[in-house]
């Protein structure tokens, strides 16, 4: 339980230094090329940097809340049968 606290704690500082441009550009366009180059779609340009990693976090939180909700709904539903 503790994990899951700290991992939205860490994911939520996360992107208020980026929204609030603690966290330099240039570090948030060389993790997002990074993403991207994987994945195999274009790179964002220098204006969408910030608002394209703010949606990256919030797309992470929300694949891992949905993971550990199913996780819970299965546990609990192969407890009662």
């Amino acid at each position: 339980m503790a994990g899951i606290i700290l991992f939205h704690v860490l994911m939520l500082l996360l992107g208020l230094g980026i929204a609030t441009r603690i966290v330099p550009a240039k570090r948030v366009g060389s993790v997002l090329g990074y993403i991207h180059n994987t994945i195999g779609i274009t790179t964002p340009s220098r204006p969408q940097l910030r608002a394209i990693a703010l949606v990256w976090i919030g797309s992470v939180i929300v694949i891992v809340d949905g993971c550990l909700a199913l996780l819970v709904l299965i546990t609990k539903l192969s407890n009662t049968g």
